[in-house]
C-alpha cells in the first residue's frame, strides 16, 4: 500500500509523527533550536504557551559538538509527563523557582542552585507543582547525534539505588575572595568526575568586581558559561564581547579566551567543562595574543 501514497503525503505523515514524538518525549516540553550562532547566545524569554518551553542554546546543530545545553521554562503547575531515559548523561540545574524531579521512582524538590544528575539509562522526569515559573538549565552530554529527540526514549520507572545521591544543593555562598585568578572564581562544584559525572564538570562561580581569569588561555575541551547575574567581559580569540545576564557563552576546544567582571556588581555564572579532563591531564595552557581587540583589563 505504501507505493500508492503520493510522496508529499508520505512526508507530511512522517513530519506529523516526528513532531508528536518530539512534543511527548522531549526532556521537559517541546523544544526549539536557538537561531543564535557564535560565542554569545541570549535566551529567548518571550512568553510561551503550554506546559514548557525548551530552547537548545547550543548543540551539534549550532556549534557545540560535545553537548546539548538547553534552557527550559516550566509554566506554573506544569503537570508531570511520563518518564524518559537517555543513552547519555543528563543534568537539571534549577536557576529560578522550584521544580520536582523523579529519579527512578523517588521524588525530590529542586530549589534554585540545586542540580539533579541523571546518569545514562536512569528513568526520570521533571515538572512544576507550584504557581511560579521554574527555569532550568539542562545539559545532555556527550552528544552522539545531532538530533536530540532521537536520543530520548520513554522509560518505565523503577527503584534506583541511592537516588538521593544524584541531587546536589550548592553549599551556601560564603565570603567572596577578591582579586583575579582561579581563587577569585569562588567555585561551588555540583557535578564532577569525583562525584560520578565523567562527561561534564558543572559548577557555580561568583566573582566580585574586577575578578576573573585575566590571563589569556585555552583548554583541550569545550567550555561553556551561562551568565546568571551581572555582565561578563569575554576575550574570544581576537574579539572582545560583553555577555549580559541570561546569555550562554560558548568556547569550543582550543579557542584562546579570558573572562573578567568589569562591572560594578557581583557576577554569577554557571561553568561547564565538557568534559572535565581525567586526573593528571592538562587543563589548558596560557597563550599570548598580539594585535586585534584589546584584552579585558581590571577596572
Amino acid at each position: 500500500m505504501k507505493w500508492f501514497l503520493p510522496p508529499c503525503v508520505f512526508l507530511v505523515a512522517l513530519a506529523g509523527v516526528a513532531q508528536a514524538r518530539q512534543a511527548s518525549l522531549s526532556p521537559a516540553g517541546p523544544f526549539h533550536l536557538s537561531a543564535a550562532r557564535g560565542p554569545l547566545r541570549g535566551v529567548d524569554l518571550a512568553p510561551f504557551k503550554g506546559r514548557a518551553s525548551s530552547e537548545i542554546l547550543a548543540g551539534p546543530g549550532n556549534g557545540l559538538e560535545s553537548a546539548f545545553v538547553v534552557y527550559t521554562r516550566l509554566a506554573p503547575h506544569a503537570a508531570a509527563q511520563g518518564s524518559i531515559a537517555l543513552p547519555v548523561d543528563h543534568t537539571y540545574l534549577v536557576l529560578k523557582g522550584t521544580a520536582r524531579v523523579e529519579i527512578g521512582n523517588e521524588r525530590f524538590t529542586l530549589k534554585p542552585e540545586t542540580l539533579a544528575l541523571l546518569p545514562a539509562g536512569v528513568p526520570h522526569r521533571i515538572w512544576n507543582e507550584v504557581g511560579e515559573q521554574a527555569d532550568v538549565l539542562e545539559v545532555i552530554t556527550p552528544a552522539p547525534a545531532r538530533d536530540l529527540a532521537g536520543l530520548i526514549r520513554p522509560a518505565a520507572a523503577y527503584h534506583v539505588d541511592g537516588a538521593a545521591q544524584y541531587v546536589r544543593a550548592a553549599p551556601p555562598l560564603g565570603e567572596l575572595a577578591g582579586g583575579t585568578g582561579h581563587a577569585s572564581l569562588n567555585e561551588r562544584i555540583l557535578a564532577s568526575r569525583a562525584t560520578g559525572s565523567p562527561h561534564v564538570l558543572e559548577r557555580l562561580n561568583d566573582m566580585l568586581p574586577g575578578g576573573g581569569r585575566t590571563e589569556t588561555h585555552l583548554h583541550p575541551f569545550d567550555q561553556v558559561y551561562f551568565v546568571r547575574k551581572g555582565e561578563m567581559s569575554v576575550q574570544y580569540g581576537m574579539s572582545h564581547y560583553k555577555a549580559p545576564a541570561n546569555t550562554l557563552v560558548v568556547l569550543p576546544v582550543g579557542v584562546a579566551h579570558n573572562n573578567l567582571n568589569e562591572s560594578d556588581q557581583t557576577q554569577s555564572i554557571v561553568t561547564l567543562l565538557l568534559p572535565e579532563p581525567e586526573k593528571g591531564r592538562a587543563m589548558g595552557a596560557g597563550v599570548t595574543l598580539s594585535g586585534g581587540a584589546p584584552a579585558p583589563r581590571n577596572p
